[in-house]
């Protein structure tokens, strides 16, 4: 008898075959050899089935038909996978296979894949888990000596499986009724309307912020003719005045040429230590910083270097090592002999470590940190390579000593007056000689290297100069930024408890966080100019209308808990998704209570037309006319579907908001039962006749 092995790409299954001793033949869609059947899916090869799948009235958006939960959910076949999901059905079927391994990515999307697969071909073989962090033949003979059986991957099977139907319930009917009462196409989601709300709440601080300006002094102070440095007057805990003419009486009495004096100097040497270990959402935020890599560059990029057998799985929301992986650190390094940290390899190579910062099993679940493998890298592209590097250097940094920083801060007294001048020296670079002359993150804005001075030491004050200045808004999110953000949304949050559910998950997961930024571009929520993220009108009108429940980080939080504690067997799936039902059916509760945007007519479907010209609200197609969605706040703007005996269709009337007049139109009936030919155009807000475009 025969085990089929299904993995979630081609790459892995070719990878295994190559890493066990048996002999395998190339078929189409799968790898057989004597006693195993390597095949594989293609990312998703179902996914939960539409509204109309159900019931074909349900293709109509309409609010009256909301919300919709399925009971029991379907699935369908994504129809570009369709060849390979029946190649699985035919090896599932085969009379000599008697049992499954799933192969699949060791998380939590790779287990459902793998359910939806064997659910839909309703397949109750017995299967077990192969459960792989990176993909050397070493990890992966080691991943078959060692495979879990199903009973241990039930709990997390059942999170999987929470998820995807909790996203469904809460996005199809949230969509569908945003959309229905507000004209437009309107995308939520439990991840993506919170993470746009960020964006846009940090707009509207820099929209609303009002620059005040404020006034410095600095002094330029010299030492034997030769030696300079600045200082910035304060006095107390001030440092700045509101109104220049205050500085100025200020300045009156910095007289160049004035005698100063060092009356204080203190000087500390902290130590910094190697940074942790990369995670991806770490990762990405480097390569956002360092090269401006976008997530899915980073992410699409790593993932290329996993399937290349150079690094570990990038998935990974750890920044820890186990022990048992911290043994291989050496092997590890040796890979790294050839490249640019062979000298340091060299030194350290022979060291262990033990640092809890790095090495903790406690901290590690599904995956370790990225760290490379023992494989020596080859013909990696200049991205590639960019990518592999930061990580090497990651790890190798973790075997050096910390680097020393002297802070110096001196205080100048002049003229009666203070000034304080802080410097900071690299003492001893530890594990900074890796960066060379490249500042690090926490160097970027490092203080400038002062001149060495002794207290009650004599000094000239060459000239004092006031600098205007003002307040500044806050900066727009970069990628990096909004990659923290998401990853420390929890901070946000009140709740301790629900605080400590979100703290190393935040707004989606590491692996889900660069296609929901992806995701927001596209639907036209956000723009991305040069390194920054905009939200637009469409965006901020989202987040204008939407419930307060969707645009809070707290919810991804609730259920980030909840779906933790179900992993770990600790809470129940069916109330888990009885919560998330009652949620969806209140949200739409609220939708139909709202005053927003019935059409003309009475017709809830949707059909959005354009922009009013007289209110800007969206005017919707209804059963007698185009009507503005504002129409209960008092907006009468309305092109009717029958004007003169002629039919307006949905084209002539698009066309008559965007350019505010149509081309001439034949068939209008006068009362007199003449017909005419005319164009209509909108004027003060009433679509009228507009004559001068015919002479008839």
């Amino acid at each position: 008898m025969k085990t089929l092995l299904i993995t979630e790409k081609p790459s892995v299954a070719q990878d295994i075959a190559k890493s066990l001793p048996e002999r395998f033949n190339k078929h189409d869609g799968f790898l057989e050899g004597g006693n195993l059947i390597i095949s594989w899916a293609v990312g998703h090869l179902l996914e939960l089935a539409m509204p109309q799948d159900y019931d074909e009235k349900l293709q109509r958006w309409s609010i009256s038909m909301l919300p919709v939960i399925p009971e029991p959910f379907q699935l369908r076949p994504k129809q570009a996978s369709l060849k390979q999901l029946k190649i699985l059905r035919d090896l599932i079927k085969r009379q000599d296979v008697d049992r499954l391994i799933n192969g699949c990515d060791a998380a939590r999307e790779g287990e459902l894949i793998f359910r939806y697969i064997i659910q839909f071909l309703k397949c109750s073989k017995p299967h077990s888990r192969l459960w792989l962090s990176e993909t050397t033949p070493a990890a992966i003979r080691s991943a078959f000596d060692n495979l879990r059986p199903d009973s241990e991957m039930q709990n997390l099977a059942q999170a999987a499986i929470s998820r995807s139907q909790a996203d469904w319930i809460v996005g199809i009917n949230a969509t569908r009724g945003f959309t229905v009462q507000f004209g437009d196409k309107l995308t939520v989601g439990r991840v993506q309307t919170p993470t746009l709300a960020i964006i846009v709440n940090r707009e509207r601080e820099i929209e609303n912020f009002t620059p005040s300006p404020y006034f410095e002094i600095e002094g330029l102070f010299v030492i034997n003719s030769e030696l300079n440095f600045k200082g910035k007057w304060f006095k107390g805990k001030k440092d700045r005045f509101s109104h220049r003419a205050q500085a100025e009486e200020i300045l009156e009495l910095l007289v160049p040429g004035s005698l100063a004096t060092i009356t204080d100097v203190k000087q500390k040497e902290v130590q910094e230590k190697p940074p942790q270990l990369f995670n991806l959402n770490d990762l990405q935020k480097e390569a956002n910083k360092k090269y401006g890599f976008t997530a899915e560059q980073t992410l699409n990029i790593a993932q290329k270097l996993y399937e290349n057998h150079l690094i570990t799985y990038p998935r990974t929301d750890s920044r820890y090592l186990t022990a048992d992986m911290a043994a291989t650190l050496p092997e590890r390094l040796n890979a790294l002999m050839n490249t640019a940290l062979g000298t340091v390899i060299n030194e350290i190579k022979t060291r262990m470590i033990k640092d809890k910062r790095y090495v903790n099993d406690k901290k590690v679940t599904d995956h370790t940190a990225i760290v490379v493998t023992d494989c020596v890298p080859v013909k990696m592209s200049p991205q590639e390579e960019q990518i592999y590097m930061l990580i090497a250097k990651r790890m190798v940094a973790i075997f050096l000593p910390p680097a020393k920083i002297r802070r110096t801060t001196v205080i100048t007294t002049c003229c009666g007056e203070t000034f304080v001048s802080r410097g900071r020296v690299i003492a001893e670079p530890g594990w900074k000689v890796l960066y060379g002359n490249v500042p690090t993150d926490d160097e970027e804005n490092q203080e400038p290297t002062l001149p060495a001075v002794v207290l009650n030491q004599a000094l000239q004050l060459e000239k004092a100069e006031i600098f205007d200045k003002e307040t500044k808004p806050p900066k727009r999110y970069t990628e990096a930024d909004l990659l923290s953000a998401m990853e420390n949304a929890g901070r946000r949050i009140d709740d301790e408890e629900l605080r400590e559910a979100m703290a190393g998950k935040g707004l989606g997961t590491p692996a889900t966080r660069a296609a929901i930024i992806e995701k927001l571009i596209s639907v036209g929520y956000i723009e991305r100019q040069k390194k920054t993220l905009i939200p637009t009108d469409k965006g901020k009108h989202l987040i204008d209308i939407v419930t307060s429940e969707l645009k809070d980080p707290e919810l991804t939080a609730e259920w980030e808990k909840k779906l933790a504690d179900i992993e770990k067997g600790q809470y129940e799936r069916d109330v888990f998704m009885q919560e998330i039902k009652e949620f969806t059916g209140q949200i739409i509760s609220n939708l139909i209570a709202k005053d927003s945007a019935p059409s003309p007519g009475g017709n809830d479907a949707v059909n959005y037309i354009g922009p009013c010209p007289v209110c800007g609200r969206p005017v919707l197609e209804g059963q007698k006319g185009y009507g503005c969605s504002g129409w209960r706040d008092g907006c009468q703007f309305v092109i009717w579907k029958l004007i003169a005996g002629m039919k307006i269709s949905e084209n002539q009337a698009k066309k008559l908001l965007r350019e505010g007049k149509t081309a001439v139109l034949k068939g209008f009936k006068s009362k007199a039962g003449k017909v005419f030919d005319t164009a209509l155009k909108i004027e003060k807000g009433q679509v009228v006749f507009d004559f001068r475009k015919n002479t008839k």
